[in-house]
């Protein structure tokens, strides 16, 4: 049942959505995009290329929460399929759902 992959443009309007994402608080955790948010920020003015590396970093940030986005639906599709009933139901149960926020060093 995949899908055929088709990739959505990354337009004018999603770079400056990500730039002020590129700006937000940091987290404890060493994410792909904290680490992109971070290059970013340390960027020199000074650089004769800049204009492409901040561009390159808006995109691989937005391409990063997209595929975190995927596979936390992937996880938790696949959990229920696993628990279903045991997830839903169960007053002492575990939710796993939420536990994929990141990578920790």
């Amino acid at each position: 049942m995949n899908k055929e992959y088709k990739p959505r443009p990354f337009s004018e309007e999603l770079a400056d959505q990500y730039k002020e994402e590129m700006l937000t608080k940091l987290d404890d955790k060493r994410t792909l995009c904290n680490v992109l948010k971070l290059a970013y920020r340390n960027a020199k003015k000074e650089s004769h290329n800049l204009s492409a590396v901040r561009a390159l970093l808006l995109e691989a940030l937005w391409m990063g929460q997209r595929m975190s986005d995927r596979l936390s639906e992937i996880r938790k599709m696949e959990l229920h399929q696993e628990y279903p009933e045991q997830v839903e139901d169960d007053p002492f149960g575990v939710d796993w759902t939420d536990l994929s926020k990141g990578n920790w060093d």
